[in-house]
C-alpha cells in the first residue's frame, strides 16, 4: 500500500470499470474521465503522514484503493476510513490485511476512526463489523442514507511513555521528530520546552527539562540505554536506515548490520550527534 500517483490513473480505470465497485458510488467511476477527475481530486490531499488516498498494488497490478483522512462529512475533527477492493481479492487476506492497516494507523493517530458505509451495502458493513467497527447510527452522508460505523482503541496496556532528557531540544526534535514521522508516530504534545510523539497508546517525550543537571546524554552510564521501536518490514527498516544520515543519524556497528543483534534478528540501530540511540526493529 503506498500513497497515489498520477501514474496509477491507468490502473485506476481498470480496477472500477468492474461495475460492482462503484456500485454505492454518487459516481459512475465505469467512465474513465470519472476516474480521471476523482484521482486528480484525491491527489490534492494534505495531511499526516499515513493519511490520504493510497492504491494496493498485489502482483504489479493495481488491486484496490484505501483512504483515511479527516472526514467531510461527520462532525468534528475526526477521521474517516474507506477502501475499494478488486472483486478478486474480496474475503481474502489482501483485503483484510489493507483495511486493518488502515484502521490502525487511524487508531494510532486519533483513538477512533469511522467508516461510513451505503445504507444498503450489507457486505462491506458485514466486513467492517469483522475489524472491530460497530454501528452507532445513521444518516444522510455522500448524497445517499449512509450507516456510521466507529474503531475504538483498546483497553490500554504495556508502556505509557517515555521521557528523555535533551541539552538540545531543537537539534533532539531534528533527528527525533523526522525519524518518529517515518515510522508512522505523529506530533502529540508541545510546549515551550518540549514535545512528544505518539502511537497507538504509547508517546516518547523530548525536553529540556529546567530541572536538568547534565549537559549532555550518556548511553553507557546508568539509565536508558537505547530506544528500541517497531519498524516494519526489512524493506522499511532498510529505507529508513538509508535516509537516516541525511537527518542526523548515524549507522553503528556497521561491519554487523543488519544483525547487529543476532542471525535471527533484523535491525538497525542509529544514534544521532547528541548519543541516543535508537534500535529500529523489522517484523519477524
Amino acid at each position: 500500500m503506498r500513497p497515489l500517483e498520477e501514474r496509477d490513473t491507468d490502473g485506476l480505470i481498470a480496477l472500477f470499470a468492474d461495475p460492482e465497485l462503484s456500485r454505492f458510488h454518487r459516481r459512475d467511476l465505469t467512465r474513465p474521465d470519472q476516474v480521471r477527475e476523482l484521482a486528480a481530486l484525491w491527489r490534492t490531499h494534505q495531511g499526516p503522514r499515513g493519511t490520504g488516498v493510497h492504491v494496493i498494488e498485489h502482483d504489479g497490478r493495481i488491486a484496490g484503493v484505501a483512504h483515511l483522512g479527516i472526514s467531510t462529512e461527520l462532525p468534528g475533527d475526526v477521521l474517516e476510513c474507506g477502501w475499494y477492493i478488486a472483486r478478486e481479492h474480496w474475503g481474502t487476506d489482501l483485503a483484510r490485511e489493507a483495511a486493518t492497516s488502515l484502521r490502525d494507523t487511524g487508531l494510532a493517530m486519533k483513538g477512533a476512526v469511522f467508516a461510513v458505509v451505503d445504507e444498503h451495502d450489507t457486505r462491506a458493513r458485514r466486513f467492517a463489523e469483522r475489524l472491530g467497527f460497530v454501528d452507532v447510527g445513521g444518516g444522510e452522508h455522500h448524497g445517499a442514507p449512509h450507516r456510521v460505523l466507529v474503531a475504538l482503541s483498546s483497553e490500554p496496556s504495556g508502556v505509557h511513555h517515555v521521557e528523555l532528557w535533551v541539552a538540545d531540544l531543537a537539534a533532539a526534535e531534528r533527528t527525533f521528530g523526522w525519524l518518529f514521522g517515518e515510522l508512522g508516530w505523529h506530533e502529540y504534545q508541545r510546549w515551550e520546552r518540549g514535545v512528544s510523539w505518539r502511537l497507538g497508546n504509547s508517546y516518547v517525550v523530548v525536553e529540556d527539562s529546567p530541572a536538568r543537571t547534565g549537559a549532555g546524554h550518556d548511553r553507557t552510564a546508568p539509565g536508558i540505554n537505547h530506544l528500541a521501536l517497531h519498524a516494519g518490514t526489512r524493506q522499511d527498516v532498510d529505507r529508513v536506515t538509508a535516509a537516516a544520515p541525511a537527518h542526523g543519524w548515524n549507522l553503528m556497528f556497521a561491519d554487523r548490520h543488519p544483525h547487529a543483534g543476532g542471525p535471527d534478528h533484523y535491525a538497525a540501530y542509529l544514534e544521532n550527534a547528541d548519543g541516543f540511540e535508537i534500535e529500529l526493529v523489522a517484523h519477524q
